[in-house]
């Protein structure tokens, strides 16, 4: 795997420089672990529409459908290129949404760093909760809607 090392940092960034775009592009639309979870995909998808890449202010984010306040979260290499990318919103004034949760496909090659890019994920999406007033919960939309309970 050529430029991911077990032992290499793994950066968090909401916006993904413009060079990256296929890579993103492979990471959202072409991922070949989407099978494991069609159907929750299928159901973000219906819920709250399509996922979109788009170009802001010189680096890319993503958009959904025409919900505002989408949030983009990307776990990049220290080169730079996307290893996992999160997509959520507040979509309820005491839950955030996961819509869209991806990882490089070549790191389930190595299952400890597969887990790192999620978790790493995952705990700035649950530190961005614990920011944001009236925020209790964190919702999976691809788990059947099991959500996570911040305080308790």
């Amino acid at each position: 795997m050529a430029g991911i090392a077990l032992s290499g940092s793994i950066g968090i960034t909401s916006k993904l420089a413009a060079d990256q775009r296929t890579a993103l592009e492979q990471l959202l639309f072409f991922n070949v672990n989407q099978h494991r979870v069609r159907v929750g995909i299928q159901q973000s998808i219906e819920t709250y529409g399509v996922p979109e890449i788009y170009e802001h202010d010189g680096g890319l984010r993503v958009r959904v459908g025409d919900i505002a306040g989408v949030q983009t979260l990307f776990a990049i290499s220290e080169f730079g290129r996307p290893l996992g990318v999160a997509v959520f919103v507040r979509s309820a004034h005491e839950r955030f949404a996961v819509l869209h949760l991806g990882v490089d496909p070549r790191l389930s090659l190595t299952p400890e760093m597969n887990t790192r890019v999620l978790l790493k994920l995952m705990h700035e999406i649950r530190s961005a909760a614990r920011r944001t007033r009236g925020v209790e919960r964190i919702e999976l939309v691809y788990k059947d809607s099991h959500a996570v309970r911040l305080h308790g």
